[in-house]
C-alpha cells in the first residue's frame, strides 16, 4: 500500500502487448474474439463459447480496445456450425487487424475426492493472430501463444449445497474471462483483484 500511495497503481504490460509490440487500448486496431471448448463442455454448458466471447469483449471494450461486436461474431459462428477450418476464414469474414482465439482444453467444477465441494479448474491456450493483406486475400499469422491454467476460487472451495452447478459455472467463467482479458491489454495491478 505504501508503494501504491507513493508511485500510484502500476501499469502492467500484458503478455499480448509484449509479444505483438502493440497496445490494444489505443483503439486503433480492431480485434475479433473467438472461443472453442471440448464437446463434453458444450454438451453440459452449450453457451460457454458465446459467454466467454461476450464477457471478454465487454471487458476489453470498457478498457478502450476496439472489439468486433460479440453478437456479430456469435452470429457468424452460428451460421457456420460453430466451426472454422482455418483462422484465415475469420480474417476474411471480419474487418479486423487481430484475432484472439481462446482454446479451452478442460473445465472441471468439483474438488477432487470431494463431490460436495465446488472448486473450478480451467486449462487452455490463448492464440493471437495478426491479419495481413495478400494478393489472394487476408491471411492470419500467429504472433501469440499463451497457455493458461486457472483455479477458482483462490481460497477455499465452495459448498455444493449453497449454489447450483450452473451458478458456479457462471462465476468460474466470469473470473476466467477477466483473467484472460488481462493477458490481452495493459492494465493496472489493482484490476487483477477478482
Amino acid at each position: 500500500m505504501a508503494g501504491k500511495s507513493l508511485f500510484g497503481d502500476p501499469l502492467r504490460t500484458s503478455a499480448f502487448s509484449r509479444a505483438a509490440s502493440v497496445d490494444l487500448r489505443e483503439g486503433t486496431h480492431r480485434v475479433v474474439i473467438v472461443a472453442t471448448t471440448p464437446e463434453t463442455i458444450k454438451a453440459e454448458f452449450p453457451a460457454t463459447n458465446v459467454d466467454l466471447i461476450e464477457k471478454v469483449s465487454r471487458q476489453m471494450k470498457a478498457n478502450g480496445v476496439k472489439v468486433v461486436n460479440y453478437n456479430t461474431v456469435a452470429t457468424w459462428l452460428d451460421d457456420n456450425g460453430g466451426y472454422w477450418d482455418h483462422v484465415d476464414e475469420l480474417a476474411n469474414a471480419f474487418e479486423t487487424e487481430y484475432i484472439v482465439h481462446f482454446e479451452i482444453d478442460s473445465i472441471t467444477h468439483k474438488k477432487p475426492n470431494s463431490p460436495d465441494m465446488y472448486e473450478g479448474h480451467i486449462e487452455g491456450t490463448v492464440y493471437g493472430y495478426e491479419v495481413r493483406e495478400t494478393r489472394s486475400g487476408k491471411v492470419a499469422h500467429r504472433i501469440f501463444n499463451h497457455p493458461f491454467n486457472r483455479n477458482y476460487p483462490d481460497g477455499y472451495p465452495q459448498l455444493a449445497d449453497r449454489m447450483s452447478k450452473e451458478e458456479f459455472h457462471r462465476e468460474l467463467m466470469e473470473y476466467t474471462s477477466s483473467a484472460l482479458a488481462h493477458t490481452l491489454y495493459d492494465h493496472h495491478a489493482s484490476d487483477e483483484i477478482y
